[in-house]
């Protein structure tokens, strides 16, 4: 009887323990994204600066004017960052 138990609990504890080991795992580094500047066509792009997105400022060029956009093979989604 006491090992059926041991058979049933044990794998159950161990599930739950790795359940729950995963969920309290957490990364905060912010991840950067490289930011691209489009050239004329959206399907030109140069790589510019890396931009973290993590904040609500647009992520722009050195030049604080160019938006900065990804991916790197269309250019066409517009990235943030927590800095202005």
């Amino acid at each position: 009887m006491k090992s059926n138990v041991l058979k049933i609990v044990l794998p159950m504890a161990v599930a739950a323990f790795g359940l729950a080991s995963a969920a309290s795992t957490s990364n905060s580094k912010p991840v950067a994204q490289m930011g691209y500047h489009r050239i004329n066509n959206p399907f030109q792009c140069i790589a510019v600066q890396n931009c973290d997105e993590l904040g609500s400022f647009a992520c722009k060029a050195p030049d604080g004017v160019t938006q900065l956009y990804s991916p790197a093979i269309t250019c066409n989604v517009p990235l943030t960052r927590s800095t202005p």
